[in-house]
């Protein structure tokens, strides 16, 4: 075997995919040395063929001894234990729920120790022999979102927190904005809504932002606390007492988050110290028992999350060079060390402080989830960033179930040709496996508990994701296979036990099959109307997908005005750099090809007539795209807030940091005042006509 042969073979074997196929069907070889830089990242050596080898006869030998931690399978289904030495071991299997060990009735098959699961969903102890494992038995398919509707078409609508604007808020959208714009939405007739995400930020460093580049995506972002609300509800004698500094600045336009931050963070220090000044956090009371019961249910890695907070402020106020755990002292780049543990006890009101801020959040976000399930069928809509920043709180404290030394992205394809590097990182699908899956479902358990659905951004992650080595540009990248059955199992399991339906972001170049994959597991796809063409013009709306969820854009992508206008173009244009390659005058040219194509689609599904609109008129536009939309054959749509209002611009444009103002833009009006506006009426009225027709 040749030395090429022998390191494809060896990264095979790794879960690397060295051959891939990119969105025209062009196939791609990876690099040899892109290959050796990404297996050095798992400790695996490969500059030579006798470590190449070597490596390759330590994956044969690697492998369990028999059974892994958890194992997965669909309610019914044939489990295959796999090979086993001499006779049949006895099985037996301990229900989740109950204490009765019961046997179980194996058989040898092609080698292989085989034998029927239980019909009882749920995390079950198996005995084969001496060895243990859990059993997930998962239903054949997830809850979807008829399952919540009564088996009705219904529409909802999408929506940026930070971006919600209300008098006294501080200067970005809160928990607050939130809870009014659900109720606003529920009045209308909206079955759910879907929010950005909620993840935790870095309170030492409000200019890390991005909520899909979060420090963890188990807990909260503190900066959606409605401090004013905090205070009233907590300790209102104070109110009155210029105890709120920030409640004064509120205003549309770009978020100030350095600014947001700093006043939110001192009137909450300020709290915080005020209820411990009064005894309220005490155990003896009934506020401070709620805050320690919560606490209590955060585990470990609440406490380890508030650790972190507290070490990264401590770290930063020392340097700026500091910012990232991998810069700290050695002895503190792990939680359980004796230096992280005894920094923690030095700093005991610190750790307290962050600990109380996400139990506020949680408070806050609870009274949203109570509303949103009274008076709406589906509810809120999570969102799951793909990855969380490798400087963050998760990686921080999660290092042996996540990616070391790699970052997300995606490859090169006809958007950005020289591909995605995202600069997150993601769970390690070795990781994952080691540990029985326990990151991916305490993943989904946080957002499942308070939402009625989940969105799992980039859900192509869960087969295989494009891993970039620290450094390198997104070209020089390959594809880490992950165990899509297993996560897809798990994911219907907890689907069902929370009564939430998944939606999934399959944009991008999505492996043949994916998508039947996902239907037959009973999670939606997207579809968008930017993205249904076809070499004619754009599709059909009753050929849209029952099974997906459309939307008439999302939050990377232009505004229904702004694709009219060309505002992406200019945007395109403007940031673009030579290596870009951007014509703006032939992209000018193509889109009017398609707006000719769009107004045609328009027409042809009855939603517009008369002449195509000037470039500068956009309503017509918006309103026929809104009323498309509704006439689709998808069980769900989602109808962004930017499209409900005739925003031009998009919430983020993907490939820039600085240039753009990305996560900043705040809406024009107030909830109140844009379910009032006329012409947003009009829209929402349209859109739930359509959705009523058959």
């Amino acid at each position: 075997m040749t030395n090429d042969a022998s390191l494809r073979e060896l990264a095979q074997k790794a879960g690397l995919i060295p051959d891939w196929q990119d969105i025209n069907g062009t196939w791609h070889q990876v690099p040899a040395s892109t290959l050796r830089q990404v297996l050095a990242t798992f400790g695996i050596h490969a500059q030579s063929h006798r470590q190449i080898l070597a490596a390759l006869g330590e994956r044969d030998s690697d492998a369990y001894a028999f059974l892994p931690p958890l194992m997965t399978v669909t309610r019914g289904g044939l489990v295959n234990i796999g090979r086993a030495p001499g006779r049949l071991p006895q099985a037996s299997i301990v229900l989740e729920g109950e204490d009765r060990e019961r046997s179980i009735t194996t058989a040898h098959v092609d080698g292989s120790i085989t034998f029927r699961a239980p019909r009882r969903l749920g995390y079950h102890h198996l005995r084969i022999g001496r060895q243990q494992t859990v059993l997930a038995v998962a239903p054949p398919r997830a809850v979807t979102c008829r399952d919540l509707t009564g088996d009705q078409r219904s529409w909802g609508l999408t929506a940026q927190i930070y971006s919600l604007y209300r008098p006294g808020d501080g200067g970005a959208g809160d928990f607050s904005a939130l809870q009014r714009l659900a109720n606003s939405a529920a009045e209308a007739g909206a079955a759910a809504l879907a929010i950005s995400p909620l993840h935790a930020q870095f309170s030492a460093d409000s200019q890390h932002f991005s909520p899909y580049s979060p420090s963890s995506r188990l807990w909260l972002n503190v900066l959606f606390i409605d401090v004013e609300a905090a205070w009233r509800e907590l300790h209102p004698v104070t109110i009155g007492k210029n105890a709120v500094t920030g409640a004064k600045s509120s205003e549309p336009g770009l978020i100030n988050w350095q600014r947001v931050a700093k006043r939110k963070l001192t009137d909450l220090t300020r709290l915080f110290k005020t209820l411990q000044g009064h005894g309220r956090l005490e155990r003896a009371h009934a506020l401070g028992q709620d805050f320690h019961t919560f606490i209590q249910a955060g585990g470990e890695a609440l406490a380890h999350h508030a650790l972190f907070e507290a070490l990264q402020a401590h770290f930063l106020a020392q340097s700026p060079e500091l910012w990232h755990w991998r810069s700290w002292p050695s002895r503190y780049r792990d939680p359980h060390s004796p230096a992280s543990q005894a920094f923690g006890k030095q700093h005991a009101d610190s750790v307290s402080f962050h600990l109380f801020l996400q139990w506020l959040a949680a408070r806050q976000l609870r009274n949203v989830t109570a509303l949103c399930r009274r008076h709406m069928s589906i509810g809120l809509i999570s969102d799951i960033a793909v990855g969380s920043d490798s400087g963050g709180s998760q990686a921080w404290a999660h290092r042996p179930e996540m990616l070391d030394g790699l970052s997300i992205g995606s490859p090169p394809d006809d958007f950005n040709a020289r591909g995605q590097n995202w600069g997150v990182t993601s769970f390690s699908p070795h990781g994952l496996r080691d540990s029985g899956y326990r990151p991916f479902l305490d993943l989904l358990r946080s957002s499942l508990h308070y939402a009625g659905g989940v969105r799992l951004d980039h859900i192509l992650g869960l087969a295989r994701l494009w891993v970039v080595p620290n450094g390198n540009d997104a070209t020089n990248g390959v594809y880490l296979r992950y165990p899509l059955d297993d996560l897809l199992r798990l994911t219907a399991l907890e689907s069902h036990r929370a009564k939430a339906f998944i939606l999934g972001e399959d944009l991008g170049t999505v492996p043949p099959g994916f998508r039947e994959k996902l239907r037959d597991a009973g999670i939606a796809g997207m579809q968008v109307l930017w993205f249904e063409r076809t070499k004619d013009g754009f599709v059909k709306p009753e050929d849209w997908s029952p099974h997906a969820v459309g939307m008439t854009t999302t939050h990377d992508l232009p505004t229904a005005a702004g694709w009219w206008r060309g505002n992406d173009i200019r945007w395109r244009q403007k940031t673009a750099t030579n290596a870009d390659g951007v014509d703006a005058r032939s992209l000018q040219a193509e889109r009017r090809s398609d707006r000719q194509h769009l107004w045609a689609a328009f027409q042809q599904a009855g939603v517009a007539r008369g002449n195509q609109p000037a470039t500068a008129d956009t309503s017509p536009i918006i309103s026929s795209a809104i009323s498309l939309l509704g006439k689709t054959a998808c069980d769900l749509v989602l109808l962004p807030l930017e499209d409900a209002i005739g925003e031009v611009d998009q919430p983020n444009l993907p490939g820039t940091i600085d240039e753009h103002p990305n996560w900043r833009r705040r809406l024009p009006l107030t909830t109140e005042a844009i379910f009032r506006d006329r012409s947003v009426k009009e829209r929402l009225r349209r859109l739930k006509q359509w959705r009523t027709k058959t």
